[in-house]
């Protein structure tokens, strides 16, 4: 058990962190993150031992961390830094083997349970065929392998870890993580994270650091909010929760370029995912962008609402109303230009399109080819495929990608970029 209470940190005058206080244990994969500078690495190397507290206490198993000695602290604690280079022509097995240092001693000899740790270490860790090869020779993700299998063979009660996959590439990243997450059932670990998303998905409980304290704490959905996330980091961010993990998922929100002089209206009529990406690319082309009619639960509602974009809904599951369906011929016949993704279409929404072809077809710009890609987006009995083929008819352009659609809407407007 690691009991952090009452910790004030910092180096000389200055004071990193204030008024620490947070419990872990064995069976949790505890995720500390914050901005550069919030103390995080400087909060695990007060776990480590390798920071004094100017005030507090931090205890590991109920006892005090000075109270240890150096070998006895590193059979309880294993930590992998943010980088690590041996300075010797080790081989990568040498390094690994450094692990086991607090059980074999200085003048100790390798038992086969030593050796057997390190094989198991290297081979969860991908490094096991490059054994023999020397630490010089190996790339940087691959070290950082090895930095990792050197904890793990040292089969602490409590690991450490400083961004420890920031230099592996995705794959490896997403492994090592997955290990580490199956580990910490049977001993504790906290690891520091630049990754929100890779902190949301692995750990249990995430502490967020801000101001010099703890700003919150707990499940990464509770810790992980969109307001939470603007105080800490300064930007806007949309959060949502995966279908498949349960798990929050944190985009960030891009302010627009916003260009000089372009103040056009451009209205968006989507659905079903589809016009997430045109949004973004309007509104940071600095247009004034408007959206709907759209169902509340729908994923292009969310994107809209993230990006401050105002939006004509209806609730979930609900046709559009005849009020909706007024206000949005206000917001289409005010548009400059009219953007229409390919759908899907069904009866809850195909008076969108009915609206539409009531105007004038040379403002519509049509996002998909007639075929819509070969997959069906028309759920009407062949209403929506009618209109939008008499509206290509009357003059709609039709737009096969973002930046088609953006140079169409550049068309329309008059603008000459």
């Amino acid at each position: 058990m690691i009991d952090v209470s009452g910790v004030e940190l910092g180096y000389g005058a200055q004071v990193v962190l204030s008024d620490v206080s947070f419990r872990s244990g064995k069976g949790e994969f505890l995720g500390i993150v914050g901005p550069n500078g919030s103390g995080k690495t400087t909060l695990l190397k007060a776990i480590a031992r390798l920071v004094a507290p100017l005030r507090g206490v931090v205890m590991i198993n109920g006892q005090e961390i000075e109270v240890f000695s150096a070998i006895g602290l590193s059979r309880l604690v294993g930590l992998v830094p943010q980088a690590s280079a041996p300075g010797f022509e080790y081989s990568v097995r040498d390094v690994v083997m450094m692990g086991r240092y607090p059980h074999i001693g200085m003048f100790g000899g390798e038992t086969p349970a030593d050796r057997d740790a390190v094989r198991k270490a290297m081979e969860v860790t991908g490094i096991a065929p490059l054994a023999d090869r020397s630490v010089r020779e190996i790339s940087g993700g691959e070290l950082q392998r090895v930095i990792i299998a050197r904890a793990l063979a040292q089969e602490p009660e409590i690991l450490l870890l400083d961004e420890a996959t920031a230099h592996l590439d995705l794959g490896h990243q997403v492994s090592i993580l997955q290990m580490i997450r199956e580990l910490s059932r049977r001993i504790a670990v906290i690891g520091v994270f630049h990754d929100l998303n890779h902190a949301a998905y692995f750990c249990d409980r995430i502490i967020l650091l801000h101001d010099h304290r703890i700003l919150a704490m707990g499940d990464p959905a509770g810790v992980l909010t969109e307001e939470n996330i603007a105080r800490a980091f300064g930007v806007r961010a949309m959060v949502r929760i995966n279908p498949l993990s349960g798990r929050p998922v944190v985009s960030p929100v891009l302010h627009p370029s916003c260009e000089a002089g372009k103040d056009s209206h451009v209205h968006v009529v989507c659905g079903g995912g589809e016009g997430a990406g045109v949004l973004v690319a309007l509104r940071d082309g600095g247009y004034r962008v408007t959206a709907g009619v759209l169902s509340l639960n729908d994923s292009d509602y969310l994107a809209a609402e993230a990006l401050g974009i105002p939006c004509l809904t209806e609730p979930p599951f609900c046709p559009i109303s005849e009020r909706s369906r007024r206000d949005l011929e206000v917001w289409a016949r005010d548009a400059d230009a009219i953007v229409v993704t390919r759908g899907p279409w069904g009866t809850g929404n195909i008076e969108n399109l009915r609206v539409l072809s009531a105007l004038d077809a040379g403002a519509v710009v049509i996002m998909g080819v007639s075929s819509w890609d070969g997959r069906k987006w028309d759920y009407t009995g062949g209403d929506a495929e009618k209109i939008l083929s008499s509206l290509k008819e009357k003059g709609a352009r039709v737009a096969a990608d973002i930046p088609a659609a953006l140079g169409a809407v550049r068309e329309i407007t008059g603008e000459t970029r």
